[in-house]
């Protein structure tokens, strides 16, 4: 991956951390998974964010996820806060997918909760 193209990503990532900050704004922690599932798809479409929706029997574990931009899987969990198994489970839920971020988001905790993998892994 060359550097203009990682920069590329961070813009898209960085649109699509914007949504995952405005949903829990809106709707803050408690919610069941579908709940932020929907929202963010509602969220999605309203800011023209291109994207497909990937059913869960595809991935090893939790809801659908989504890949957004055609490159990056986003994914939605609710834990009270995201632990190191949580995490490694979401990261070998990427693997054998050709996209080249994935990004979580947690809104069980306190505050929202993201981790992305690829070039260099982040939890906020």
């Amino acid at each position: 991956m060359t550097i203009m193209e990682n920069n590329l990503y961070q813009i898209e990532v960085d649109k699509l951390i914007e949504v995952g900050n405005y949903i829990y704004k809106q709707l803050g922690h408690g919610f069941k998974e579908n709940v932020y599932n929907e929202v963010l798809e509602l969220e999605l479409e309203l800011r023209n964010i291109p994207y497909t929706k990937k059913k869960k029997d595809r991935f090893k574990n939790g809801n659908g996820k989504f890949v957004c931009f055609d490159k990056i899987i986003v994914s939605i969990d609710t834990h009270s806060f995201l632990s190191e198994e949580q995490e490694n489970s979401f990261m070998d839920s990427l693997k054998g997918i050709e996209a080249p971020i994935g990004l979580l988001f947690n809104f069980g905790y306190k505050n929202l909760q993201y981790i992305k993998v690829g070039g260099q892994c982040i939890l906020q």
